[in-house]
């Protein structure tokens, strides 16, 4: 409760640092992520237990964004790779891979049609959200040699 500096719920499944969080739309679910490479779904409204948790990264998750108006869930990881999930019914999508180091940027359109990640490398990429198909991809660190394919 922000007005009276007070804690109204905890959310102590994880056991590891949690380095995301995002809510959905709607302020009913909220997501986790962290050291311990699980997506959490809590129920933020009532009692604030978890839903579910969701595996699939290998590496620690740095970074989650919840689409604006469909069932999806984006997280960024030291695996070199973002994941596309339905937190609703818990499964995963699409696997948006080409980056080459840990992913610790990510961002969606405002229109929820295109995601963009960042890695340490300095690489940035963008893909459709809708079929997962990398769009364009770049270096963005002067000086740092260009990954070769």
């Amino acid at each position: 409760d922000l007005k009276t500096k007070e804690s109204v719920m905890t959310f102590p499944d994880h056991q590891q640092p949690v380095y995301a969080v995002s809510v959905s739309p709607n302020g009913k679910v909220g997501y986790t992520a962290g050291e311990d490479k699980q997506v959490r779904v809590w129920n933020v409204v009532a009692e604030g237990k978890q839903v579910r948790a969701l595996g699939g990264h290998t590496l620690p998750i740095y970074r989650l964004v919840a689409h604006p108006s469909q069932p999806l869930l984006f997280s960024a990881s030291a695996d070199k790779m973002v994941r596309v999930w339905n937190p609703e019914a818990g499964t995963a999508g699409h696997v948006l891979s080409g980056l080459t180091d840990q992913v610790f940027a990510l961002a969606l359109h405002p229109d929820g049609s295109q995601i963009a990640a960042g890695s340490y490398a300095g690489e940035v990429a963008i893909w459709s959200v809708a079929d997962g198909k990398l769009l364009a991809q770049w270096n963005v660190s002067p000086g740092y040699p260009a990954a070769q394919k």
